[in-house]
């Protein structure tokens, strides 16, 4: 009897563990990163300005980053919160690996409700991000023009700010691809 408890204990596990959604990259991001521009928040939530390619590949460097992660949000996405959780949880070990966090939250626009929403898993060495009218979306292939884009997705970077891969929902190896160089 306990064998068999064991067995279906096992097969449960196995059963439920699912492997992080990889999604091909769209045209737009199959070589390098197009030109964007975010309104940006640091962590303590003070206006850090706008971030674009340039003013994030000098951060990456001066940080010594080995992978940026842009992590698209909205405050009504359950899985995108969850993953928000588990960065949160394992922030030190992502910064311990060079992972720069860039929180963009996509297309909504009550500024003050993100804030908030965001406040618990935010960190100083994150930043927080707007893209009000969706424009990174659509620049970067993750949706149609006017079009809604899928979330949670995650899109990988080199410190070039080249396109690595891009993930849709997060699995039981959503850590170790984030963290793997």
């Amino acid at each position: 009897m306990r064998r068999l408890m064991l067995l279906l204990a096992f097969l449960a596990l196995a059963v439920f563990a699912q492997p992080t959604q990889k999604i091909s990259l769209p045209k737009q991001l199959q070589e390098e990163l197009p030109w964007f521009a975010l309104d940006t928040k640091d962590g303590e939530k003070s206006y850090y300005g706008v971030l674009n390619n340039n003013k994030l590949k000098d951060i990456a460097k001066k940080r010594g980053s080995k992978r940026i992660v842009f992590s698209f949000f909205a405050t009504w996405c359950v899985s995108c919160k969850e993953s928000l959780i588990l960065m949160n949880q394992k922030a030190a070990e992502l910064e311990k690996n060079g992972v720069l966090l860039v929180l963009v939250n996509m297309g909504e626009q009550d500024f003050g409700k993100i804030d908030e929403w965001a406040k618990p898993f935010l960190r100083d060495e994150w930043f927080l991000s707007f893209d009000s009218f969706k424009n990174l979306s659509e620049d970067f292939g993750l949706s149609k023009p006017g079009g809604e884009m899928p979330l949670p997705q995650t899109l990988i970077l080199d410190p070039d700010l080249r396109p690595v891969m891009l993930l849709g929902d997060k699995g039981d190896d959503f850590l170790q691809i984030l963290l793997k160089d």
